[in-house]
């Protein structure tokens, strides 16, 4: 043990020793610096941004549900009609999704950009709502959120 401790120490005491310095290095001659236009690259092309895609904001299972008024006879189960609101709901949300992305494609590159974002702004903000809403209709009728 007393061996390793030894060696240990020499090691760390040896290695600022053996180190080169650093401000020793050749000098570097002043023909060889690079003017800085030749570094900046120039900007590139305006790129147009993808369109969102309804995907990223539905719920997962909901991406091409139907919008349906008709009443069944298995209404009478709970789960049932909350399904069909919930079906009703993002259907719904996805027609929404297709005007305003509809409007968008029909503008140029510039105010297409700015329209993507807005719908992409807009979109996050009603998935926000919908999350508070649903935690809300949870507490009010009583279910435990975090139950395991």
């Amino acid at each position: 043990m007393k061996k390793l401790l030894l060696a240990a120490s020499f090691l760390l005491i040896g290695i600022p020793v053996c180190c080169a310095d650093v401000t020793e290095q050749a000098d570097i001659p002043k023909s060889e610096v690079i003017p800085a236009q030749d570094i900046i690259k120039p900007a590139d092309p305006v790129r147009e941004e993808l369109p969102p895609q309804w995907s990223e904001f539905c719920e997962a299972g909901y991406e091409n549900a139907v919008y349906r008024d008709s009443h069944d006879i298995f209404n009478i189960f709970s789960f049932v009609k909350s399904e069909r609101v919930k079906k009703n709901y993002w259907a719904e949300r996805r027609v929404s999704f297709e005007k305003y992305l509809k409007t968008c494609e029909n503008l140029d590159s510039t105010a297409k950009s700015e329209c993507y974002a807005k719908l992409r702004d807009m979109e996050t903000q009603k998935n926000d709502l919908y999350k508070i809403k649903s935690r809300q209709l949870l507490y009010e009728n009583n279910v435990d959120i975090h139950r395991r």
